[in-house]
């Protein structure tokens, strides 16, 4: 898959935070119950999005998690930057560790031009469109449950 796992449930969750009301805190267990996703991990997953302010949080009671920034301000390709680093964009397709314009491998012609449009696809979507779908957020857990491999 392209997105790690852990790009796909921070995205579920900065989705299903985008569509909650701006004053709105939600707990981070109510959260994974809702998206089908493990409470722990989903945890440890909103601290990256929170220390790069996009978060406010809040402990104890009546804490919890919510946006604190315009969901128009950030794009697909940022949530992706922020959770798998440059992995999507500059890795080398079969995995090369140097795999660069000086020392290519066979795919780096062809898989270039594919990063750069990639790249510059993933930075024309918003949160706040991604979230104004009428997609439900946890749709990758639910696609994720149902997946079988071919035979």
């Amino acid at each position: 898959m392209l997105l790690s796992r852990a790009s796909q449930y921070t995205l579920q969750a900065l989705i299903y935070l985008a569509r909650q009301p701006s004053d709105h805190l939600v707990m981070v267990k109510d959260m994974a119950l809702e998206l089908g996703l493990p409470e722990f991990y989903l945890g440890k997953l909103i601290q990256a999005p929170a220390r790069a302010g996009w978060l406010a949080t809040a402990r104890g009671r009546g804490g919890g998690v919510r946006l604190q920034v315009d969901a128009a301000s950030i794009t697909l390709f940022d949530i992706l930057q922020l959770t798998d680093g440059h992995r999507v964009t500059r890795e080398c397709l079969l995995g090369l560790k140097d795999c660069d314009d000086e020392s290519a491998c066979v795919m780096h012609c062809q898989w270039k031009p594919i990063k750069q449009e990639l790249t510059e696809g993933l930075g024309g979507y918003s949160l706040a469109a991604l979230a104004s779908t009428g997609l439900p957020a946890g749709l990758l857990s639910e696609v994720d449950a149902e997946w079988k491999p071919m035979r």
